[in-house]
């Protein structure tokens, strides 16, 4: 009969885990869970009182704290949108354009338009990561970025397959399909060699 190792038992019989009680359940996590939860506690020790802050002026807007976030995100944006229209002439769609390039962002927009070109990508981790940085970078919008980095990867392959080519082309080959070509002399002076 086999002995069997710790290490050839499964995962969950191996694993330490540590109970933690969290909304009125006790959920079972593994040291690096439990971990990574700790860590994620002191750091909220250290903005603690910043949340706390928060949060009052939230219940004072009568909000909760997201909402109240994402409402200081759209006045921001907004905000932001009319000076850079006032700038422009009243021109919404540069003022929007520019919006979008100060802050990174590709608009829902342009990743619905990608999505449609390209069903398998749902959402922009599914891009590149070269592509999503020359989006940020650039502000060009990412169904551009991609076609251009399948072109790029297109072209690769194909110079790839070309060179692979050319190599097979240019290598010497079998010296036996040289055999009948030689003239007489060469063949003889090989005939010594051999002797």
């Amino acid at each position: 009969m086999e002995n069997i190792q710790s290490a050839d038992l499964p995962q969950s019989e191996n694993e330490i885990t540590v109970p933690v009680k969290f909304n009125k359940e006790i959920k079972q996590l593994s040291l690096e869970e439990a971990t990574t939860l700790a860590q994620k506690g002191l750091k909220f020790e250290a903005i603690e009182n910043d949340f706390a802050a928060l949060k009052n002026l939230a219940l004072k807007e009568n909000k909760s704290v997201p909402d109240f976030i994402s409402h200081l995100n759209a006045r921001y944006t907004e905000e932001k949108k009319q000076s850079l229209m006032a700038e422009c002439g009243g021109n919404e769609e540069i003022a929007e354009r520019i919006l979008n390039l100060e802050t990174g962002e590709a608009s829902d927009a342009d990743f619905t338009e990608l999505k449609e070109a390209f069903p398998e990508i749902k959402s922009p981790e599914d891009l590149p990561e070269s592509v999503l940085e020359t989006v940020k970078l650039k502000g060009t919008k990412p169904l551009d970025e991609y076609l251009r980095f399948l072109l790029s990867e297109n072209r690769k392959i194909k110079e790839n397959a070309r060179k692979q080519k050319e190599s097979n082309d240019t290598s010497t080959g079998s010296l036996a399909s040289l055999k009948g070509v030689a003239n007489p002399e060469t063949e003889e002076f090989l005939r010594g060699l051999w002797k």
